[in-house]
């Protein structure tokens, strides 16, 4: 399959940069040759985190491509409805098999569980210390886990692939949804057992993957089963390890002097290194089109009315014509194809990759994958339907006071706590918290059986997933089954 077979060689990464992720590729090594030395099995897994950077918008990013704009909170945006067609045709719930974002995330993700496939396959035999072995290891577990949730979000019927494959094995069959989940619970909790705590983490090696980054993914995985009572126990060790406190500020949170922050679980690190080709080019994608962007995942009227009165997670979430930027710019947002543009991957005139001497695709903002804050929603959801309304309550109004906080705001008025919260209290306080930072709102709609009433054109039972790849389905000679209704 051509998820498997196209790439069969390994990247190595430079890991002694104090951003793990600096370097280009600095060599292409047959693995027959290689996977000899710790520095080898150190490269090899910087390499599966190089997979995770979101450099090609048409793959990886696929999860803004549907996490935003498929939601109620973006449209596309862009030069119009012809601007990437392919992202519109998502957007309206017509996208057929033969969409380049379909099969870019297919790849993609396949292509990252490939080489964490390899470093579990041959890292195993090298002759070195073996607690960083091993963390080496769990690292690689976490990512297949990774990849596989991201697999089961978008697609819902994929193969199990947990070793790399051999000529004439490429084409592999789909799993039952229940086999590749209990993989990703397995791999999460083998994780789990050698990683480090965040408090461990040295500077140079932030970005790494930790005990909380793979408890917040195996707590997101309970919650697409609906394992309630697994959800919120593995919910309240994350917020009761220590190891993480919700940063003062939300306004700064999704700013560069935001990243790693004391909420910040765990964020794909990208580098601010002019011609590397190592940053993202998300902030090319969705900065303003009448400045230096392309004016992508432009903020809806209905996300916009969604906060309530004198929410400061609004103005750091959205850009309005008119308003005064923290450069001192004033926005001119008439190019967008609803009136705002979104202010989590706006940059300040110092940040602009080209007026640091690298291209416009060097972007240097962190994506952030888990948050202390969404752990704490995440885990409110779960108690609610535990039965444990008053916990839920206090988390969600912890979460409702840092933001009230934030922004230099001085009206305590705003943003009353909840007396007991329900679920639709709950919802409404994902939506606002993660809006066009954290890309999950279409998945979250999905997931909690929101998105047929919604979204217009979406169907249930249909769009709970993307199509299977016609690609694909080609090259395994029909053994891939369509998704149904495609």
């Amino acid at each position: 399959m051509k998820y498997i077979s196209f790439l069969l060689v390994i990247t190595v990464i430079c890991s002694s940069c104090s951003k793990f992720l600096e370097e280009d590729p600095t060599a292409h090594l047959s693995t027959t040759t290689y996977y000899k030395t710790a520095a080898d099995a150190e490269a090899a897994v910087n390499a599966v985190y190089a997979a995770a950077r979101p450099q090609n918008f048409f793959a990886l990013e696929t999860r803004i491509a549907v996490g935003d704009i498929m939601s109620d909170d973006a449209e596309k945006g862009g030069g119009g409805a012809s601007d990437v067609a392919e992202m519109q045709q998502l957007k309206l719930f017509v996208a057929k098999p033969d969409n380049g974002y379909v099969e870019g995330a297919w790849q993609a993700n396949f292509h990252g569980i490939y080489l964490a496939n390899l470093v579990l396959d041959r890292v195993p035999p090298i002759a070195m210390n073996e607690t960083d072995k091993q963390r080496i290891l769990g690292q690689a577990r976490f990512f297949r886990a990774y990849f596989y949730l991201q697999l089961m979000e978008l697609f819902g019927n994929v193969p199990l692939i947990t070793k790399p494959l051999q000529t004439g094995d490429y084409n592999q069959p789909q799993a039952t949804p229940a086999q590749v989940w209990a993989q990703i619970e397995l791999d999460a909790d083998s994780a789990i057992a050698v990683l480090p705590q965040q408090s461990e983490l040295t500077v140079d090696k932030q970005g790494k993957a930790t005990v909380g980054a793979a408890k917040a993914l195996l707590l997101y995985a309970y919650l697409w089963q609906q394992k309630w009572a697994d959800a919120q126990r593995i919910g309240d060790e994350i917020i009761n390890s220590g190891q993480y406190t919700l940063a003062a500020d939300y306004t700064k949170i999704f700013t560069s002097a935001g990243e790693f922050n004391t909420g910040s679980i765990f964020e794909i690190n990208m580098a601010n290194v002019p011609g590397k080709n190592v940053g993202s080019n998300i902030n090319l994608w969705q900065n303003p089109r009448n400045t230096w962007g392309y004016g992508f995942v432009c903020p809806t009227q209905n996300l916009v009315n969604s906060f309530e009165t004198g929410d400061p997670r609004l103005k750091a979430t959205v850009i309005a014509n008119g308003d005064v930027l923290p450069d001192g710019s004033v926005a001119n947002t008439t190019s967008s194809q609803t009136g705002y543009y979104n202010k989590k991957y706006w940059l300040p005139q110092n940040e602009i990759p080209y007026n640091n001497g690298g291209g416009a695709g060097d972007g240097p903002t962190n994506e952030r994958i888990y948050r202390l804050a969404v752990v704490m929603l995440w885990t409110a959801e779960a108690a609610v339907h535990n039965g444990d309304a008053g916990h839920a309550t206090d988390l969600v109004n912890k979460v409702r006071e840092r933001a009230r906080k934030s922004g230099g705001n001085t009206d305590m008025g705003i943003l009353p706590p909840y007396g007991t919260v329900t679920l639709d209290n709950i919802y409404h306080e994902q939506r606002v918290e993660t809006a066009l930072g954290d890309h999950i709102r279409f998945f979250e709609l999905v997931r909690t059986g929101k998105a047929a009433g919604t979204l217009p054109g979406y169907k249930e039972g249909v769009h709970n997933h993307l199509p299977i790849p016609l690609r694909e389905i080609q090259l395994s000679n029909g053994l891939l089954r369509q998704n149904q209704g495609y």
